[in-house]
């Protein structure tokens, strides 16, 4: 039995560049994964800007993608410029992620992106608030307020920088970390039609 509340999903996700699929097959090669056998996420390699949530029946799909449309250019430049350098490999919530180095600059344009989309995000009653926070374990209190506020957990201090990598293990292992740093291609808007469909591209600024 699913606890979402309602098909389809939304998100912005920034997307990384080319090199980053073939230094992940790298990482891979050198840590004796069978990369071919991994699952692909349903969310694919990505940093999160706005986590998935529900589309308020304030809006239209078409609204979204005009308010996505509308991102200022200069907004997009300041993301997809830098390279962003690979701190550490570590676990974040049962996931084998890449930790990036702090970005004062990244972290509140991301953030600001984030509020600024949140007026699409369905608002959920009591019932369908304790549903749908059953998707996620053992959050921290403060993990609690911001799922309350924003709809996800894992906002400003309750997470960081950083892209998951698609790498499952019943019990945690030290890696050799051979990707050292990412650059992202483009900022995606992408939507999900049911439970185990892959998000899909709706547009993209580059």
């Amino acid at each position: 039995m699913t606890n979402y509340i309602q098909f389809p999903r939304y998100c912005l996700y920034l997307i990384p560049n080319e090199n980053f699929t073939h230094d992940f097959n790298v990482f891979c090669k050198e840590n004796s994964i069978n990369s071919s056998s991994l699952n692909e996420l349903i969310y694919g390699f990505h940093s999160t800007v706005k986590a998935p949530f529900y589309l308020s029946h304030l809006y239209t799909e078409d609204s979204l993608i005009k308010k996505f449309q509308n991102i200022d250019s200069q907004i997009i430049h300041s993301l997809l410029s830098n390279t962003y350098f690979v701190n550490k490999i570590e676990y974040f919530k049962k996931l084998l992620v890449l930790k990036l180095d702090q970005n004062n600059n990244f972290d509140f344009v991301t953030s600001s992106l984030m509020r600024d989309f949140d007026i699409f995000r369905k608002t959920l009653n009591s019932s369908e608030l304790k549903k749908d926070i059953k998707r996620f374990d053992q959050l921290s209190d403060k993990e609690k307020i911001y799922f309350q506020i924003w709809g996800y957990p894992y906002y400003f201090e309750c997470s960081f920088h950083h892209v998951t990598l698609p790498i499952y293990q019943k019990e945690k292992r030290d890696y050799l970390n051979t990707i050292r740093e990412i650059k992202y291609e483009k900022l995606s808007l992408l939507r999900q039609n049911s439970i185990n469909e892959k998000f899909k591209e709706i547009i993209s600024l580059s």
